[in-house]
């Protein structure tokens, strides 16, 4: 039995190895989880990094996933860093870091040669621990040294160390909700006609906060302390390149890796809705825009003419390729694919399967033209109450965010996370909901009070106990998915819709230092405001 070895290979390649898989996957610097898999008859181990090796011992050869990850390591070699190498005979797997062992196996013909496992430091450094290998019966297990006394007492044997890994590392981002510019007719409008202000595009928002002198405060009869609706850096424009900055320093600084950008399309204008457009182009102009990735999450609705209507599927597809997914840092999973979310998929075509299918085939196939890349493609919405949803689209897994409903109960959103994690798709981001509320947006854009929707009891607390669970959950995870250790925050700045991280005047950067704490983010600090 031969399982095609991991995808990146450095010295003599292993027949059946992908080369354009391995050259995607080498552009992944952060640290990947190290999947462990039991062989058929529960004797040897298979330990990889490429998630579609795994998927084939599974499918294919019957082995099975165990449960959570033997730490994270890294795909390519790194500043004091060693290779780790693979072996095998017949269903066992051994993984050495010495040379010398490597080559007196090899030589002794019982082992074939299946290429480098993955990269460790030699040294420890911040966040890891020593890695090491034990083995029994002509077995070999790879864990961490804390499990030593364990697996010595169920009769293994130490054969010494790897290596250090980190035993965590949760890439995490957040939704960004670029429309806070002068390019927002629709909210100055709505503004105008309401509050009788000219130009407002933070209309609501800041009414509600009673921040702004010139305002009056005007929380339309919910008497409740509104003053963290004003962002710690003001009421800005991200339009602008500074204001992009600004947030991207915070974000990085505390540890998040990505932003997601809601994303539309506008047929008459073949371009985004200008005030969208605005915000991704102040990104791109962003001295420091490197210091994070991005990503795009389509969101075709079926209404105000943000629709993606068949004939235009391939001008949109070309404008991903050439625009945004050829910038080095765009979003990619632990395989290294490119990754594209769907926020709502009912306005692609005429929203059915069949024309959902067709938007993401053109989407794959122009960046295989264009840049000879494939696409993670991840559904919302449907995908995560129908787990089958997916693979009629021709997606491949879900991406979650915020779930409300007229209950408003954050206390049973909170509750419900491990149940809602736990019917996904094989390839699932996991997501936390800072909260929800749209309060805001009342009376000028949602008219009608009955319809107004927000999480009552939503608190910090809560919210700690939810990425709690998330923490956990990835530990624990039985996945297979290039995306098993990602994390989906909603939002940055959704200040309609009460789903904010970003740093606020009465808060600070509270969240942040929630979600970097409790996740244990590798990156940036804790809050310091």
């Amino acid at each position: 039995m031969t399982i095609a070895a991991a995808l990146l290979v450095a010295g003599p390649p292993t027949p059946g190895i992908n080369a354009e898989a391995a050259a995607a996957a080498a552009q992944i610097t952060d640290p990947v989880p190290m999947m462990e898999l039991l062989a058929p008859g529960g004797h040897g181990r298979l330990y990889t990094l490429s998630t579609s090796e795994a998927t084939e011992a599974v499918n294919l050869y019957g082995f099975t996933h165990q449960r959570g990850q033997v730490g994270y390591w890294r795909t390519t070699a790194f500043t004091g860093s060693q290779p780790v190498y693979r072996l095998r005979t017949g269903s066992s797997y051994l993984l050495t870091a010495s040379t010398a062992e490597r080559d007196n196996l090899l030589a002794g013909g019982r082992f074939a040669y299946e290429g480098i496992a993955g990269h460790l430091g030699q040294q420890r450094a911040s966040g890891t621990q020593r890695l090491m290998r034990f083995s029994r019966w002509g077995e070999w297990r790879v864990a961490f040294e804390n499990r030593s006394q364990e697996l010595v007492a169920a009769g293994y044997r130490i054969d010494g160390p790897l290596g250090w890994g980190h035993p965590e590392w949760i890439r995490t981002g957040a939704i960004y909700f670029g429309t806070f510019n002068p390019q927002s007719t629709s909210v100055m409008t709505a503004t105008k006609n309401v509050f009788g202000r000219e130009g407002d595009w933070w209309g609501g928002v800041r009414d509600f906060s009673g921040a702004d002198p010139a305002v009056p405060k005007n929380t339309q009869g919910w008497n409740e302390d509104f003053s963290h609706l004003q962002p710690e850096i003001g009421f800005y424009d991200d339009s602008r390149p500074e204001t992009l900055e600004k947030h991207i320093e915070q974000a990085a600084g505390a540890g998040l890796d990505f932003f997601q950008f809601y994303w539309y399309w506008n047929t008459a204008r073949q371009n985004s809705p200008k005030q969208f457009e605005a915000s991704l182009a102040a990104f791109a102009q962003a001295r420091n825009r490197t210091a994070i990735d991005f990503a795009l999450t389509v969101c075709a609705h079926p209404w105000g003419g943000l629709q993606i209507p068949t004939s235009d599927y391939t001008t949109v597809a070309k404008r991903f390729a050439d625009t945004f997914f050829n910038q080095p840092n765009y979003l990619r999973a632990n395989d290294g694919r490119l990754v594209l979310g769907l926020c709502d998929r009912r306005g692609l075509g005429d929203g059915s399967d069949a024309d959902t299918r067709s938007f993401v085939d053109a989407v794959r196939r122009q960046a295989r033209a264009i840049l000879n890349e494939d696409v993670l493609v991840l559904g919302y919405w449907e995908a995560m109450l129908d787990t089958a949803a997916p693979t009629r689209w021709g997606a491949d897994g879900a991406y979650c965010g915020v779930r409300i409903d007229h209950v408003k109960s954050y206390t049973d959103y909170v509750a419900a996370m491990p149940a809602y994690f736990g019917a996904t798709p094989r390839q699932f981001m996991r997501c936390a909901a800072a909260g929800f509320d749209e309060r805001p947006r009342y009376p000028h854009l949602i008219p009608d009070r009955t319809r107004i929707r927000y999480y009552q009891d939503q608190t910090p607390t809560l919210f700690s106990q939810g990425l709690n669970q998330i923490r956990a959950d990835i530990a624990n995870s039985r996945h297979i998915s290039a995306v098993d250790n990602f994390v989906s925050i909603y939002a940055w700045n959704e200040w309609h819709e009460g789903g904010i991280i970003e740093p606020n005047a009465k808060d600070g950067c509270l969240y942040l230092g929630l979600i970097h704490d409790h996740l244990n983010l590798q990156k940036g600090t804790s809050c310091t405001s």
